[in-house]
């Protein structure tokens, strides 16, 4: 409690002050950008990367690991993770997959207008700083996104702690063509591993995202978790790893926050 002049309030117990308008300490303004379309290609998976290029002389100002907002034709935006990082400068890439008639209809959109109105950053789960241990970053699907944002952001500082690449579908040609994949694999410190969850025929890892780190990780303290993927695929992988010795605290997701559950 604190007396109800607030110019002279001296609180008596641990509080919480909002003030509205005021930023946290490493937290960015959001901000809109028209951006011209500079590619937009399919690379494989019924996804496809779309590359936009922010205004000459407004440099996009964003963390390793948040997401855009992309207004849509009619109203209404989506979100997709960037899977640029900061050093990229003016350049931004997405990727979109390219199955439901909403997200055809955004891809149409972008081809046909050769434009987007663009909002960003958005999202905690990013990298303001490097964290002081190993990273294993979890992706299921186009969440590998966020996970490429990381990963060449953390090449970009010189990160020195290992880093490992989780990256799963549901089957093996849902995998889709990455830029940077050959530079990664000969990058000392990134482990790389593809798994595939549901049809097995392939030479690769099979299973569950979760039970592939729980096998490569048993000792889970002290490492940096970043998840990106459905609600339901999230939460199971964070109840997989706390039942592995994981403290919950160690995992990040932007599912936590538009979908917490009780």
């Amino acid at each position: 409690m604190a007396s109800s002049d607030a110019c002279i309030a001296q609180p008596l117990e641990d509080c919480v002050v909002l003030w509205d308008g005021v930023l946290a300490l490493g937290e960015l303004p959001a901000r809109a950008y028209g951006c011209q379309v500079s590619e937009c290609v399919p690379v494989g998976g019924d996804v496809w990367r779309v590359g936009l290029r922010a205004p000459a002389g407004r440099l996009p100002r964003y963390h390793a690991g948040q997401y855009s907002m992309i207004e849509r034709d009619g109203g209404g935006q989506s979100a997709f993770s960037l899977a640029s990082s900061p050093h990229a400068g003016r350049e931004l890439e997405l990727h979109v997959l390219g199955r439901e008639p909403s997200a055809k209809a955004l891809l149409a959109q972008l081809q046909r207008d050769g434009n987007a109105r663009v909002h960003l950053p958005y999202g905690d789960t990013h990298l303001a700083e490097l964290p002081g241990g190993p990273l294993v970053l979890i992706a299921a699907g186009t969440g590998m996104a966020q996970m490429q944002s990381l990963i060449e952001h953390c090449r970009e500082h010189g990160f020195h702690h290992p880093v490992h690449l989780y990256w799963g579908v549901r089957r093996p040609e849902d995998f889709y063509r990455l830029e940077h994949w050959a530079q990664w694999e000969s990058t000392p410190n990134l482990y790389l591993h593809k798994v595939v969850s549901d049809l097995c025929g392939w030479e690769g890892r099979c299973g569950l995202l979760h039970e592939a780190v729980r096998e490569d990780i048993p000792e889970l303290a002290g490492v940096h978790v970043y998840a990106s993927g459905s609600p339901n695929m999230v939460y199971a992988t964070l109840d997989a790893l706390v039942e592995a010795g994981m403290d919950a605290h160690q995992m990040r997701a932007d599912v936590f926050a538009y979908a917490p559950r009780t």
